[in-house]
């Protein structure tokens, strides 16, 4: 039983399932804790107003069992297991909705050896691009508000057959035509001055995947050079720095999804400050979407970049942390923020916009972030969007203190935070950018079988094109499929496939460095 509780009302032996605001903005690193002591109580109230609590999983007292008249009326009319005992008011603490049954634990897959994934290894389905295939009722409007209620309705239902042989390359998708209403959206968000771009495809996620492989080895050497300068107190190449910016926003510009592809698929092989890069990619896209012009994608792709730069200054045994920092550890990690912008002014070159987007990737709407605890509108458009994009790469990469969690679950977080930690409207316009299960994001489908978000479709984002890397038994797939869930969604089945669930990286063992198109 999950119970919002005020954190007045807290006490030793509960365990918190869940903040009142983003865990990265807090010492609870680790995402679901037991409560030991009252410094630990102290601390959450200091940081939040209220928690979700998890009886079930809460010991001593504060733990949740079946009463046994209970259990004994259920056992004489023959249920299959004991019904849990209501949860008992605590003070001024409120029952919250019971959260939705978790998702059975993925089993690894067989041990196999890496490999990468080269495009003559991929099969492809013959799908014709002439018309769409019926949505069986499926509406996309209104999705964002349905993502803030729960991400309520969704999905159907479907099954799979026998897979067809290989098609050819599916040409290049026309983007429906934006309405004035959409474009208004965009263009109220930008600040006053700026001329909003419209942005199209010129080149397929296969055609882009080879220049952006290239980009982010580059970024990657390059992020490695700037903290083998930072520390034997050089300064660094800012004309390099613009010049693999120029290469990026270039890549984005031609299709953001095949940068996005690479970027998330190699997260492993990028070294130690992959989570810049990452940002880079996510930030410039969301940019894009936007239709900021190119010198301000470049401004974005350099906040990107270098917004932790100055975490180089911390002490690695802080950065390595298993669990909750203490106050002064808290304290010392936020000083990141300080040492990137000194930094970045050892070095001239750098544009105000960067240094400012920078500087506010901490700050939050309602005043509760740092460095100035900055409120609303004091935080510049490129700081809200650094807040929003840092938040998201940190919830869906693997760190030191916490797993990794799906990218369909850290868009729901990051949804619920936006209006009090993230400007609402954009935390509408990333989703819109990225899409609910976003390129490189491990998938489950309603056959059984997992695959990796390839290229999304413009006219159905729930119906993207597909990389099936499993069969349904979770198996590795010997030859890995494309399938257009829009254009061929039955797969040779009976019914519509579809997408039952989104998953963490790592689920069954699957390592998404194999299947990076090569």
């Amino acid at each position: 039983m999950a119970t919002k509780i005020f954190t007045t009302d807290l006490k030793v032996g509960m365990f918190v399932a869940d903040l009142d605001r983003p865990w990265v903005d807090t010492p609870f690193l680790l995402q679901g804790f037991l409560i030991e002591d009252e410094a630990q109580v102290a601390t959450l109230r200091s940081h939040c107003e209220f928690v979700i609590v998890d009886r079930a999983r809460s010991v001593g007292d504060q733990f949740e069992a079946p009463r046994a008249a209970s259990v004994a009326a259920a056992l004489a009319a023959g249920a299959r297991r004991p019904a849990a005992a209501p949860a008992a008011k605590t003070g001024s603490a409120t029952d919250a909705p019971p959260p939705a049954p978790p998702p059975a634990q993925p089993r690894p897959a067989p041990a196999r050896e890496g490999r990468v994934l080269r495009l003559e290894d991929v099969t492809r389905r013959g799908g014709s691009r002439g018309a769409a295939a019926p949505m069986d009722g499926e509406e996309e409007d209104g999705l964002l508000g349905r993502m803030a209620s729960g991400f309520r309705g969704l999905f159907g239902g479907g099954r799979k057959g026998k897979l067809a042989p290989a098609g050819p390359r599916m040409p290049l998708e026309e983007a429906p035509p934006e309405t004035p209403q959409e474009f208004e959206a965009r263009a109220a968000l930008l600040p006053p001055g700026i001329q909003v771009q419209t942005y199209a495809n010129t080149t397929t996620v296969e055609e882009e995947a080879p220049r952006a492989r290239e980009v982010v080895a580059q970024a990657g050497e390059l992020l490695d050079k700037l903290v083998a300068d930072i520390r034997i107190g050089q300064s660094f190449e800012v004309e390099r720095v613009e010049e693999i910016v120029d290469d990026m926003v270039e890549s984005i510009v031609r299709n953001p999804q095949a940068l996005m592809w690479v970027a998330k698929l190699r997260e492993q092989d990028i070294g130690a400050y992959g989570h810049g890069l990452q940002v880079s990619v996510y930030i410039t896209s969301f940019g894009r979407h936007l239709g900021f012009p190119k010198a301000q994608l470049s401004q974005l792709a350099q906040i990107g970049l270098l917004l932790d730069i100055g975490k180089i200054r911390l002490p690695r045994a802080l950065l390595d942390k298993q669990g909750r920092l203490t106050d002064d550890e808290f304290e010392t990690a936020k000083e990141h923020v300080a040492h990137g912008l000194a930094i970045l002014n050892e070095s001239e070159g750098f544009d105000p916009a960067i240094l400012g987007g920078i500087e506010q990737h901490h700050e939050r709407m309602n005043g509760s972030g740092y460095p100035r605890g900055l409120v609303g509108e004091e935080i510049a458009i490129f700081g809200r969007m650094a807040g929003i994009v840092d938040c998201f790469a940190a919830l869906t990469n693997h760190r030191p203190y916490a797993a990794a969690v799906s990218s369909y679950e850290a868009l729901r977080n990051i949804t619920a935070w936006g209006g009090d930690f993230f400007h609402e409207p954009l935390v509408q316009q990333f989703v819109s950018s990225v899409g609910v299960f976003p390129v490189g994001s491990l998938i489950e489908l309603s056959t059984g079988e997992v695959a990796v978000v390839v290229e999304h479709s413009k006219v159905r984002r729930l119906r993207p094109r597909v990389l099936v890397v499993t069969a349904a038994d979770k198996t590795p797939a010997t030859y890995p499929t494309m399938v257009d869930l829009l254009y061929d969604p039955k797969m040779g089945g009976d019914e519509p496939a579809f997408i039952k669930r989104g998953l963490a990286p790592g689920a069954y063992g699957l390592n998404l460095a194999d299947f990076y198109l090569a």
